[in-house]
């Protein structure tokens, strides 16, 4: 009993990248990003059993790259008027089946565009990994949770990173 467990969702706010990430990688920002980043609805969310695991919704998902695009300053003050669109597609979230230190991947597409282009400019799917364990929570259902936002928080992180080194026509 005490192994299953209830679902807990992921917390929008702990998939964001970090205050220090973004502190780091604000500097390293191409100038054509910058407030030119439109997100499109992002995809692959689903919603959290009651009875076991941690799924991240759209919403979720969502507010997390809102919110990691505004922490950088890569989202316009006006929404829909970015140079850019970003699309995000969640394709993957494996999560064991006993979660006692459980390790979690995930797989997410990404494709950045210009306005109105066919092409991309940026296409890749990252996937990243993330270990949770006693020293996290007692709490098996926290410990996989816990290890769910951590996967994502990095795979986002991971993205930021690449699209801070990418070079855009001017």
């Amino acid at each position: 009993m005490v192994l299953s467990g209830c679902g807990a969702p992921a917390r929008p706010l702990e998939l964001t990248i970090t205050d220090m990430e973004s502190l780091q990688l604000r500097s390293w920002i191409s100038p054509q990003l910058r407030r030119n980043v439109d997100l499109l609805p992002v995809k692959g969310g689903e919603e959290t059993s009651r009875w076991w695991g941690t799924r991240i919704t759209d919403m979720s998902l969502t507010q997390a790259y809102q919110e990691s695009l505004r922490r950088l300053g890569l989202m316009p003050d006006v929404p829909d008027t970015g140079r850019y669109q970003l699309k995000v597609e969640l394709l993957a979230l494996a999560q064991p089946q006993v979660p006692v230190s459980p390790e979690v991947a995930i797989a997410v597409r990404y494709t950045l565009t210009e306005r109105g282009a066919k092409t991309a400019l940026y296409q890749r799917t990252l996937r990243t990994t993330q270990k949770a364990g006693i020293d996290d929570s007692l709490s098996p259902t926290e410990q996989l949770r816990i290890a769910t936002e951590g996967a994502l928080r990095a795979n986002i992180g991971e993205l930021m990173r690449e699209l801070a080194s990418l070079p855009l026509p001017g």
